[in-house]
């Protein structure tokens, strides 16, 4: 009976494994990597290749600006605009058009507008205009008469020490119109100063009379007593001293006080050089004197001012 069991196939049948054939059939992952790197290498090539096309256009525009000449310095010129490279893609075998040369000869005309020719002297705006300077005054002429002879004529310009003329009596000078300082001398004559104006519509004649010099005498009052006082004894000679010492000093310091002094001596006579006074008392007898004494003092007189006619001078006058 055994033996009979072995002669059927067993009831539980073997199970097939669930795991494909590695022998017979590829992943589905390999097959999706494979294609992503054939289209990686697709667009590498294809970048390759436009990158090649932009770098051949800018070697070609590069050429033909080294061929083209230098340019001067003192022309400027616009950058030249390159044309648009076209798509490598589209049209892999049309070669690109180079770039127009300009010729050495005939300069862009642009460049000509915008060259500055050193020759042309600038412009100067009309508010920055310096005035043109005013012509030169017309010279006036000058004749300088006097009744003597011996005068002599210097012109002097405002605050300047140097004559700009000199003239004897009798010359006739052109001089600029403006304002001057006559100084007119002579020999035995006082010298004379004026300022004038001398215009320039017509000409003109300046007349000077000098005044002749004058005679001058001097007089010393020393010892002439100005002030006198009495006193009755010693003591009222002593105070009386000290008051009239304070006056004194007081006195020589004033000068309306000389002149009077001086007119005493001759009118019009004018104090000159330094003065002194000096008090004295003498207490020897009852009634007893204190004067005030001029110690050193002089006194001027000058004649009056006269021409050499008699009349009176100076005077200078235009006509």
């Amino acid at each position: 009976m055994h033996d009979q069991r072995d002669d059927y196939e067993p009831i539980i049948a073997t199970r097939r494994s669930r795991e494909p054939q590695r022998e017979d059939t590829q992943p589905l992952w390999r097959i999706v990597l494979a294609l992503i790197g054939g289209v990686a290498v697709v667009v590498l090539l294809a970048w390759w290749w436009m990158g090649r096309s932009s770098t051949d256009v800018a070697s070609s525009s590069a050429e033909s600006e080294g061929a083209a000449p230098e340019m001067p310095p003192e022309i400027h010129v616009e950058q030249e605009v390159l044309p648009q490279a076209r798509d490598a893609d589209a049209h892999p075998n049309i070669p690109q058009a180079p770039a127009p040369q300009t010729p050495a000869d005939e300069p862009d005309a642009d460049a000509e507008q915008l060259a500055v020719p050193k020759d042309i002297p600038e412009v100067t705006p009309d508010n920055e205009v310096e005035p043109a300077a005013p012509p030169a005054p017309t010279p006036v002429s000058v004749r300088f008469t006097s009744p003597d002879p011996q005068v002599r004529v210097e012109l002097y310009r405002p605050l300047e020490t140097s004559p700009v003329a000199t003239s004897k009596v009798g010359d006739v000078i052109d001089v600029e119109p403006g304002r001057y300082r006559v100084v007119a001398s002579g020999a035995q004559l006082e010298t004379f100063e004026q300022e004038v104006t001398f215009d320039g519509k017509r000409p003109l004649e300046y007349t000077v009379e000098l005044c002749a010099e004058r005679k001058y005498e001097r007089e010393s009052l020393a010892g002439q007593v100005v002030e006198e006082r009495t006193c009755t004894s010693t003591e009222e000679c002593e105070s009386m001293f000290m008051i009239l010492g304070d006056y004194a000093d007081e006195l020589v310091k004033d000068r309306a006080f000389r002149t009077q002094e001086c007119a005493k001596w001759r009118p019009n006579a004018a104090p000159d050089g330094s003065w002194t006074l000096h008090i004295n008392c003498d207490g020897a007898t009852p009634a007893t004197t204190c004067s005030v004494v001029i110690a050193e003092g002089a006194c001027t007189h000058a004649e009056p001012r006269r021409s050499a006619r008699g009349t009176a001078c100076p005077r200078g006058e235009i006509r």
